[in-house]
């Protein structure tokens, strides 16, 4: 199997890993080592040494815990040029053009879900459920986040959260949930993973940066640890980037934003990838045993086209992803007193038009991409 080929994966791995991240609540995170360890080729370091840094423009390093931490603040342009080293551009092999197969005409719609699962049965809930499509031209990438708690119709079971469907019916259920939902898209494949992934990837990468809109802070049940997330672009390490993407109480509209920070963490570790791809192809490899246990792919889709779809990843920008929601009117309760997030039909009906058509731009134009609650 040549390099190119253990690629295969990673660009979806790139859009899993964000899914992984939200099981349950937080109102006490627990710090965790339950990720795969060295032994399966994802290097780990101590929790109490790796999540770190203070909020001053430096180069990141790691260092001891402190009673308060936070999350490492985004170097100045001068600092980004001298942390930066100038790398040639890697020559591509025959080999790796020959493993390359062009991918069916029209737009490609993936379903990433992330199961609370913290094995690799995939059991659970799907607590994570992003839809992300390739334009027909190749040239955007659309993320669209379904809120967890979205009361929607669940073919042959009635109205209900959305995440119930994957605990009752599984990827085909969740599947049909969705594609009716957004009036009858076609989804080419979908990829699902666990909790332990996230965590894995994280690592493995070293962190990686994201946009962050809302300032909050966090305190860890498990060591007391407060970790505060400033406003503005951060690096997240090891445990805090599963803490920021997991963490909805203190954001001012809960698990609406934090479906934002979801989009915001695959975008930070979709170019995260692309620099280790540019600078570090080796380290690839690494990547295996965690593909192998905590990713799973089903649908129409072959080695050679997802190998295709990492080089398009590579060459997108951060302009050429379009990132929102599917839009939520309010928040209510059931009569049984459960809590669920009660959908925009109307605007709903229109995204799910434009996500047929291939073209967000007609519907970002005229409803933004804010995750605010649209009323009724």
């Amino acid at each position: 199997m040549t390099l190119t080929r253990r690629l295969l994966a990673l660009f979806v791995v790139l859009c899993l890993a964000v899914t992984a991240c939200s099981n349950g609540e937080t109102d006490n995170p627990v710090e965790t080592d339950s990720a795969p360890t060295t032994a399966d080729a994802v290097p780990t370091t101590s929790d109490a040494e790796a999540t770190t840094a203070t909020a001053a423009p430096a180069p990141p390093t790691t260092s001891d815990d402190t009673d308060e931490q936070t999350a490492t603040a985004a170097p100045t342009d001068t600092e980004e040029q001298t942390q930066s080293p100038t790398t040639e551009e890697p020559t591509k092999d025959k080999d790796e053009d020959a493993a390359a197969e062009p991918l069916p005409d029209g737009t490609i719609t993936a379903l990433l879900i992330g199961s609370d699962s913290r094995s690799n049965d995939f059991s659970g809930r799907s607590d994570v459920i992003v839809l992300v499509q390739l334009s027909e031209d190749r040239e955007h990438l659309n993320l669209v986040s379904i809120a967890r708690d979205s009361y929607v119709n669940i073919p042959g079971q009635g109205q209900n959260k959305i995440n119930e469907a994957y605990a009752r019916g599984g990827i085909p259920l969740l599947r049909q949930t969705v594609s009716e939902l957004m009036g009858g898209l076609e989804i080419d494949f979908v990829a699902q993973t666990n909790f332990d992934m996230f965590i894995a990837l994280t690592r493995w990468m070293d962190g990686f940066w994201v946009e962050n809109e809302h300032r909050s802070s966090v305190t860890v049940g498990s060591t007391g640890r407060q970790i505060v997330f400033e406003e503005g672009r951060i690096k997240l390490e090891n445990t805090d980037g599963l803490i920021y993407v997991r963490e909805r109480k203190t954001l001012p509209l809960g698990d609406l934003d934090r479906t934002e920070r979801h989009r915001a963490a695959l975008t930070g570790m979709m170019q995260r990838l692309v620099e280790i791809r540019e600078e570090e192809p080796e380290k690839l490899i690494e990547l295996l045993p965690m593909l192998h246990k905590n990713v799973k792919i089903e649908g129409d889709i072959t080695v050679e086209q997802l190998m295709t779809m990492v080089d398009i990843g590579a060459e997108l920008d951060s302009e050429d992803v379009t990132s929102l929601m599917v839009p939520v009117a309010y928040f209510d309760m059931t009569s049984g007193g459960m809590s669920i997030d009660v959908l925009n039909k109307g605007r709903t009906a229109e995204l799910g038009e434009a996500m047929r058509n291939g073209d967000l731009s007609g519907y970002v134009e005229k409803y933004g991409t804010s995750e605010a609650l649209t009323g009724r």
